[in-house]
Parts: structure tokens; sequence; C-alpha cells
């Protein structure tokens, strides 16, 4: 064995060699992660079914009302038993019509080579949403704005660990509720290149969303490429309303992607229990899913849930809890045996700053996501006080968080073990790995090193100024925002946009101008 290679100069050499092989490079953008872990299983197949039964039942006996009359026309010509608003869906009918939807999806941005896909065995990463306020790069906690929407689109550009923009993931404030739409749409074609979120709240702020996506990426392209996403929220217990559904119509019939989202506060619009909370919520998706393939049959759509217990001493949703963990690991189970999409909500906590509690709760959330094989974690970035406040520390905190759950869900990989066991032979007893030619050439890859979580001794991070989590996270979104690099758009397209925003907004009300 040469001096270079011996035990003794590996010690003396290796930490030194291995810092200096860590580069500066810019980490690239999440690609379509692929599940290698199986998903945990809350109740058995029998439990299961129990469940899903039970959601048949439901539909079948109790009905779900559908407040919009367009609605109500469809499941009349297919031979639903309509009273009323109230339909009562048979089984065959609900299985027969969700076993139309497609298994999978490909998201498109507008970067070519940035394409992400939905399915039951990927895993994907969007921002908060619909938050009213901000806690932002001063941690001054206020109603949001514009300027911090945009803020906040720039930071999902620049941080490699979304694939979908948020779309309204807080709320410019400062702008007319009229105008809003336009303004929230044009911030995410401009500010990002990802595909995003649109805005649902009715037939017309849907078609608006669906109008100026055509724009930046051409009619011709949306028709046979996915690259918006609606979100169409379920009114708990038993109810989609008008206003979603004209919503949903719009993005189905344009050929983009259908989230339907149930929205269970548990023990205030469910029963107080987790299976029949599971069996209630289930019937309302599955009523959902089945009329979006009555719609606009092949629809690409995705089971979407939002869960949270509740306080019995305030009334306020509570993040984090073990019951919401079991509801996320029953969706997984229940999606999985129709073969459709689903997601979670991924970073959800009801603290009132960015502190352990705030912490605690989104891990929790996160990995039950993670061990339950979600397909879209939603609100990955930035989610507070029970989704009232964007904060801008945690975004890019739950940013990085984005790229160790993914690296977990990756799992174990067997591609170089052979490589490794011959590093093995050559350390020997008593040797290290730091200054291994294994070491180095895979250290990058084979553990994640994080940046804003601190592995520093007490007497280095004393050195360096004593900084808490929160205060590296501010620091490390403000370093972000000055660094940030708009992606490339026809200045014929951003022209348009604004053109687009401009005669919409007098059209629809120019006494606000």
């Amino acid at each position: 064995m040469s001096a270079i290679d011996s035990p003794a100069t590996r010690r003396r050499g290796g930490r030194t060699s291995l810092m200096a092989a860590r580069g500066a490079e810019k980490t690239p953008r999440l690609s379509t992660i692929n599940y290698a872990i199986k998903p945990v299983e809350a109740v058995s197949a029998d439990q299961l079914e129990r469940i899903h039964l039970a959601s048949l039942a439901i539909l079948r006996e109790i009905g779900i009302d559908f407040r919009d009359e367009t609605a109500l026309r469809q499941w009349r010509e297919v031979g639903a038993d309509v009273r009323g608003e109230r339909v009562h869906l048979e089984p065959d009918m609900i299985m027969g019509l969700i076993s139309k939807a497609p298994r999978s999806f490909e998201l498109r941005s507008r970067d070519p080579d940035q394409r992400v896909t939905i399915s039951q065995e990927t895993l994907t990463f969007g921002t908060m949403q619909g938050a009213p306020n901000v806690r932002d790069v001063n941690g001054v906690r206020r109603s949001s704005t514009m300027e911090d929407l945009r803020d906040v689109n720039r930071l999902t550009q620049m941080l490699p660990g979304f694939h979908v923009a948020g779309g309204f993931t807080c709320e410019p404030t400062d702008i007319a509720v009229p105008w809003r739409h336009l303004h929230i749409n044009r911030s995410s074609l401009v500010e990002t290149n990802l595909p995003y979120f649109g805005l649902t709240t009715g037939q017309q702020r849907a078609e608006d969303s669906i109008a100026m996506a055509r724009i930046a990426y051409g009619e011709e392209f949306m028709k046979s490429n996915a690259v918006i996403i609606g979100q169409i929220s379920g009114n708990s217990p038993l109810v989609w309303d008008a206003t979603m559904l004209e919503g949903l119509r719009v993005y189905a019939e344009a050929n983009q992607v259908v989230l339907l989202s149930p929205f269970v506060l548990g023990a205030a619009n469910t029963p107080a229990d987790v299976a029949a909370t599971a069996a209630q919520l289930n019937a309302e998706a599955l009523a959902g899913l089945a009329y979006t393939q009555l719609a606009v049959p092949g629809t690409k759509m995705i089971y979407g849930q939002y869960s949270v217990s509740v306080s019995m001493r305030s009334g306020a949703p509570m993040s984090g809890m073990p019951e919401v963990s079991l509801l996320n690991v029953l969706v997984g189970q229940l999606a999985r045996r129709y073969g459709i999409p689903w997601r979670t909500t991924a970073s959800q906590s009801s603290a009132k700053t960015f502190d352990p509690q705030s912490g605690y709760e989104s891990a929790i959330a996160y990995m039950s996501g993670a061990t339950a094989k979600s397909n879209l974690f939603l609100h990955a970035g930035g989610w507070d006080e029970a989704g009232l406040v964007c904060c801008l520390a945690k975004f890019v905190a739950d940013a990085e968080q984005n790229l160790l759950i993914a690296k977990y869900a990756q799992g174990v990989s067997f591609d170089h073990f052979d490589d490794a066991l011959e590093a093995i032979r050559r350390i020997g007893p008593g040797g290290h790995y730091l200054g291994d030619a294994f070491t180095l050439k895979r250290f990058k890859e084979a553990f994640i090193s994080p940046e804003l979580l601190d592995y520093l001794s007490y007497e280095q991070w004393k050195a360096k100024g004593s900084k808490d989590m929160a205060q590296r996270c501010r620091e490390k979104a403000k370093a972000t925002l000055e660094s940030y690099e708009p992606p490339q758009i026809d200045v014929a397209v951003r022209e348009e946009l604004d053109a687009f925003v401009a005669k919409r907004q007098n059209e629809i009300s120019p006494s606000l101008a």
C-alpha cells in the first residue's frame, strides 16, 4: 500500500479532502420523483372494503347535493336518482365513471426540459395556497400584497424543491377582488415558468385563467398538454356547489387537470371518528371524481383531501395530529384501490410563529404523507397559522425539506452496493472512509447535506452569530430574492398578457380603475 493510500494518511487528510470536494454548484430542480418505498397501511383489506362500501351506501341512501343546474341535468340524463338538489348514486355508476380517468399524466412547463409525471408511483411538490397574510422576510406578520405574491413566485422559481407553482399562494389584498385573479395568473406566468394552479371560483375566473395560460403556452399546445391545475374544493358535509362545479367544467373542457378536495374538519363537519370520517370524505370525493368523468370523460384528475381535527376547547383546526396522519394513510389506501393519484397537505401547522410547533407539526405531516405514498404534496411551502399565514422563512425551509423527503421517497439504492463493499475491504478495521475514493465520488448523492439546518458545534454556531432557524431562513429568503433570475418569456407574450389583464379589468368593473 502506498503512503497516500494508508489509513493514517486518510485519517489526517480525509476531512480536508471531503470538504474540498464540496462544490458550490446550484442544486438542480427536482425532476419526477419515483417512489421506491412501500406505503404504510392503516387498515386491513377487509376494513378498507368496509369503508369503501360505507361510502357507496352514503351516496346511494343519503345522497349528496349538487347545487348546480348543469350538473343536475347531466346526472338526470344518465339515469341518476335526482330529487331536487340531492343526487342518489348507484355504486356501478360511480365506479364505471371513475374507471374512465387516466391513471397517470404529465404536467408541462415553459422549459421543455422540465416536465413532471403525476401517477400513483410518483411524488410532486407544490407550494401553499390561499393565505390572506404573510410573515415577511423581516418576520413581520401583515396582510399580503401583490408584491408579496410576486416574491413568493420568485422564491418558487429559484428554489429547486418545487415542481408546481401555487398560483394564489397568498392573496394580493391590495388588488380589488373582481380583478385579483387576473393579477394572480399573470404573476404565475411571468415570475415562474412552472406548471401552476389557476383560479376556479366561478366560470368567468376559470375561463380567464385558461385564456391567460393559452396566451403563454399556445392554444394548440394546451389541447394536448396539461400546464395548469384547477383545485375544486368540496363543501363538507356532502355538498358540491355551483361555483366550484363551473370552474371544474372549464378546466376539464380545456384538457387541464382537476383536483377534487373535500374539506374535512374532523368532529366539526364529519363524525368524531376516524373511520367514519374517512367514509364520508371518500363519499364526497367519489361523487366529485365521478361527476368530473361524467362532464368530460378522460379528464386528468387527482383525488384530493384537506384534513385536520378540531380542538374541542377552541374550535380551531389542529394540524399534525395522529388522527390526521391516519386519515392520510386511509386516503392513500382508498386512492390506490381506485387507481387515481392523490394529494395531501404536506407542511401544515397551526403555529402563530415559525417556531418548534411549526416544525413538529409540519414534520409529522410530511412523513405521514410520504409513508402513505401521496402523489401531490400540496402546501409544501410556507403554511402556518392554519393556512392564514404564508411565512417566507418557513417557505425556504420547506423547500429544503422537500429535497429531503424526495430522497427518502426514492428509498434504498443498490446501484453502488458492490463498489461500496469494495471500500469496506480497502479500509478494513480501524480506518475511516472520509478520504476514500468511493466516498469522494459518492458522498454528494449518498447523503444529503441540508443548508438551513445547523450542524455546527456550539462554539462555531456562536461565532457565526448564534442565529436560530428562523433567522437563518429569513436571510436565505432575502438572498434568494436578491439573486432572482426571471424565466424567459417572449416580449410579445408578456405584452399580450398585460393587454388581456387591462381589457378584462375594464370589462369586469371599470369603476374600480
